[in-house]
């Protein structure tokens, strides 16, 4: 067996360089079925599989071992859906405990954490922490600030979790990697390929490393200087030191010069790392500094805004909605898609033209149905089915014939907003005639996108924002080292231009917490 470790700085082609090692693989002979990839990521395994079918050909059974590792290890264990923890049992458990648990979890997913500032979700996050650092539980306690909460609470919510797997016979997501750890024998493989190796937790390693076992070649990638998951128990020292043979892509694709220039000045600030000389593009690029988003030409373009904390994202969507600006939050637009293609399916018939059956069907499946802001008798869509595949609808064929309630007046016109039409409100419904107005496309999704710095990882874009503000509990922590990992990849996701907006230290007498770029 042997390990061979990629390292890939940012924009250096690092999936592009497993997928050429797999492609000279199967023209060696070695059968799709004998192939293992994973990550903790399910981005990172999504794009590898889409980029895989695009190479080699065939669907997903192509490659049944190309999952994350919670799956690999749902599907090796044979669980179902509804072996798993859900929703549900977390509500039944808080109800029980006097908490609220909030998880995101579902078996394909790779960071398992919760979502929301609850105690009983931020005790959650502890006990799982514990145990994917593989530490007693009074230990990973003393690495948080819990003056509000108490261990005894922690033990207790603890302790009633396992009870209630036991006797619902269920399992969490920590429970698949263990059992994995301790139950399966993994398949033999010619080649194991370990991606976005830097963000494993040392259970997970555990994990990896039985699957590795079996091989008789691996490969990890992934980069040091990136591993930014500390705070969920990841290890990018465990990728470091795992390997007989160290390569490194040398050659970004994505950073200009300027960036670049900035980029390297962070890194270096990294005391525990391995070193990697790689280069830029021809592109100069530019980096501009700001005290405000006021002066960033957000009105046309492709743009990621990057703040440190999910707090601070939520302020910052705040202010783009107080400018005016269309964006989209964690992936999530104040509409979806389907709605802004309802709203210009309603005026196409306010207009008098006529929509097709797909048209219609996407209008039923959007508007409200029930009580007095009806749009459409319940059931009215299972009318459709009758309808031929190529007929067209007017508003006149949709009120007479499938159920559409809405009327006009005596001069022939609709009174109700199309808005109010969806149900949407008048708050959003002000400020979506004001981004209309501005130019942008409700069908499409928003070219501003906001989110944190780590949920960006993997990501880039043409144009990046990026926030400085941090915390004071960020700016005394311990390990500098994880802050300068985090703004080295805030900086590295621009292709073109990068903008960084620093508060001034002192905003009057309040101390603005940031990090000094």
């Amino acid at each position: 067996m042997t390990v061979t470790q990629i390292f890939g700085p940012p924009g250096c082609g690092k999936t592009t360089e497993l997928i050429n090692i797999l492609r000279q693989a199967l023209d060696d002979g070695i059968h799709p079925s004998r192939v293992a990839v994973c990550s903790f990521s399910r981005k990172a395994i999504n794009e590898f599989l889409d980029r895989a079918l695009v190479q080699f050909g065939g669907d997903r059974k192509t490659f049944p071992h190309m999952r994350t590792l919670h799956s690999t290890a749902f599907h090796a264990l044979g669980l179902r859906t509804e072996d798993v923890m859900s929703a549900a049992d977390y509500k039944k458990l808080g109800d029980l405990l006097g908490e609220t648990f909030v998880v995101n979890a579902v078996p394909d997913d790779g960071i398992l954490t919760t979502t929301d500032f609850s105690k009983g979700s931020q005790y959650l996050a502890i006990i799982d922490r514990a145990r994917y650092r593989m530490v007693p539980l009074e230990e990973e306690w003393r690495c948080h600030d819990t003056f509000e909460m108490s261990l005894s609470k922690c033990r207790q919510i603890y302790q009633q979790v396992e009870l209630y797997k036991q006797k619902m016979m269920k399992s969490d997501f920590v429970d698949m990697i263990e059992m994995y750890v301790e139950q399966v024998t993994p398949p033999p493989l010619d080649m194991f390929i370990l991606d976005e190796a830097q963000d494993l937790t040392p259970l997970q390693w555990k994990m990896a490393k039985k699957i590795s076992a079996h091989a008789t070649d691996t490969y990890t990638a992934g980069d040091d200087d990136q591993a930014i998951h500390g705070w969920a128990g990841a290890r990018g020292k465990e990728f470091v030191e795992f390997g007989d043979e160290k390569r490194i892509l040398t050659q970004s694709y994505r950073l200009p010069k300027k960036v670049f220039d900035l980029a390297a000045r962070v890194v270096r600030r990294i005391e525990d790392r391995v070193p990697k000389l790689y280069h830029p593009t021809e592109e100069e690029g530019n980096v501009v500094w700001h005290y405000s988003l006021d002066g960033v030409p957000l009105d046309r373009g492709s743009w990621t805004l990057m703040t440190r904390t999910n707090y601070q994202a939520k302020l910052v969507a705040t202010q783009l909605r107080n400018l005016g600006y269309y964006y989209a939050l964690r992936g999530n637009p104040p509409i979806s898609v389907k709605q802004g293609r309802a709203i210009q399916t309603w005026r196409t018939l306010t207009s008098g033209g006529s929509i097709d059956l797909q048209h219609a069907k996407d209008l039923y499946d959007q508007v409200p149905k029930q009580g007095d802001k009806a749009v459409v008798k319940r059931g009215a869509a299972k009318l459709f089915d009758a309808a031929a595949p190529d007929q067209m609808f007017t508003m006149e064929d949709l009120r007479r014939d499938y159920g559409l309630l809405v009327q006009s007046n005596l001069f022939g016109e609709i009174e109700r907003d199309v808005f109010d039409i969806l149900g949407l409100g008048n708050e959003l419904a002000t400020y979506l005639r004001h981004v209309e107005k501005a130019g942008e496309d409700l069908t499409k999704p928003p070219r501003i996108k906001l989110s944190t710095i780590h949920a960006m990882k993997g990501g880039e874009d043409d144009n990046c924002v990026l926030f400085t503000s941090t915390t004071k509990k960020i700016e005394e922590s311990g390990d500098q080292d994880e802050e300068h990992r985090v703004f080295y990849v805030g900086i590295t996701r621009t292709k073109k231009f990068l903008h960084i907006i620093q508060p001034p230290l002192y905003d009057g007498n309040r101390r603005n917490y940031r990090y000094e770029i």
